[in-house]
């Protein structure tokens, strides 16, 4: 996070992203996936630390269930700082393998039950595992997300912002490994 900011980074949310306005010169979304309590108690500190926001992906059906996940007052805590809470599904089923009648008690109860204990309308998705085919994708629209966001194949061209970009930054890279991953990770798609 340190690189970040003294690189000028500045982290941008989603509605920034698809609102049209001007981005910042440099701007990078920090996600989090799997409704880790690791994240609220060492990541937001570092994340205020640098004054970054992030998007949040929770998996419902973990909250408070174990002290290694979330429990519902940090996902409120985090949204109501500012961060964007997004849904990851029910039990983190991989999206290639739903069936017509798993949308609803997946993705849209899930999405709900964030809804519920934010207070706030839950537009994001991010697909377990990150992937994803392009046969869920109108349930997805339909279930009302605006964007999603999958990991490094090329978006769909109906679809473009429901298969959203992103990379994993893993744990054993150095910053230098990130910075790199950072500028080449999405040329040429």
């Amino acid at each position: 996070m340190k690189m970040l900011a003294d690189s000028g980074y500045q982290t941008v949310l989603p509605d920034g992203l698809l609102s049209g306005k001007l981005l910042p010169a440099k701007p990078i979304m920090l996600t989090f996936d799997d409704t880790n309590a690791d994240q609220f108690k060492n990541g937001l500190p570092v994340l205020e630390s640098y004054g970054f926001k992030g998007v949040f992906f929770i998996i419902t059906g973990k909250i408070g269930t174990h002290p290694w996940f979330m429990n519902a007052a940090q996902i409120k805590q985090l949204s109501a700082e500012g961060h964007v809470i997004g849904c990851h599904t029910q039990s983190h089923t991989d999206f290639r393998h739903l069936k017509p009648v798993e949308f609803e008690p997946q993705i849209a109860a899930s999405k709900k039950n964030l809804e519920d204990i934010t207070g706030k309308v839950v537009d994001y998705f991010a697909f377990p595992f990150g992937y994803w085919n392009s046969k869920g994708l109108p349930e997805l629209k339909k279930i009302g997300f605006k964007a999603a966001f999958q990991l490094d194949a090329p978006r769909d061209k109906t679809y473009p912002n429901l298969t959203m970009r992103r990379i994993i930054a893993s744990g054993l890279w150095t910053s230098r490994d990130l910075f790199r991953n950072i500028k080449s990770g999405f040329t040429g798609r």
